[in-house]
């Protein structure tokens, strides 16, 4: 899991970067030469869904997700032990819901060879972010009620 981390990491790092980079050029190019880039609003939203998949996920790892953590510490150790083992079943419910459609997305997009309008990329690269996003965030929501659930029976 190290590497998934540092690979997510990495990838909100960069991908931050280039969001604002590209925002940044955009605006001093509209100010300067009175003229914006085509294509920066189209690259930024992909981005930013790539982006938003991807820190859901670590923020899982880092539980950093806000929640009612006022109802669970109320809670006794067995019952906070229920409550996490209920929220990722619910999160890794609706993800796979999202991965389900998501891939029906994905090959409609890819059938119809549908196109991004100002840069003319294929949607999948796009929407491909939907069900690899929902993919990521089961894998880690999984793997840290496992290791939450292990390290509070050892400990």
């Amino acid at each position: 899991m190290k590497y998934m981390d540092f690979l997510e990491e990495l990838f909100v790092v960069v991908s931050l970067s280039v969001m604002v980079i590209i925002n940044f050029g955009n605006v001093v190019s509209r100010y300067f030469i009175h003229a914006s880039w085509a294509f920066s609003e189209e690259l930024v939203v992909i981005l930013f869904v790539y982006n938003s998949f991807f820190a859901a996920s670590l923020a899982w790892r880092r539980n950093a997700h806000l929640g009612f953590t006022f109802f669970t510490e109320l809670l006794n150790e067995r019952n906070r032990k229920i409550a996490l083992v209920l929220s990722s079943a619910l999160t890794i419910a609706l993800m796979a819901l999202l991965l389900k459609y998501g891939v029906d997305m994905l090959r409609s997009q890819i059938m119809f060879d549908q196109r991004t309008p100002a840069m003319g990329l294929p949607e999948w690269v796009a929407g491909i972010s939907v069900p690899l996003g929902a993919l990521v965030i089961i894998v880690r929501v999984a793997h840290t009620c496992w290791v939450s659930l292990r390290r509070s029976c050892a400990g």
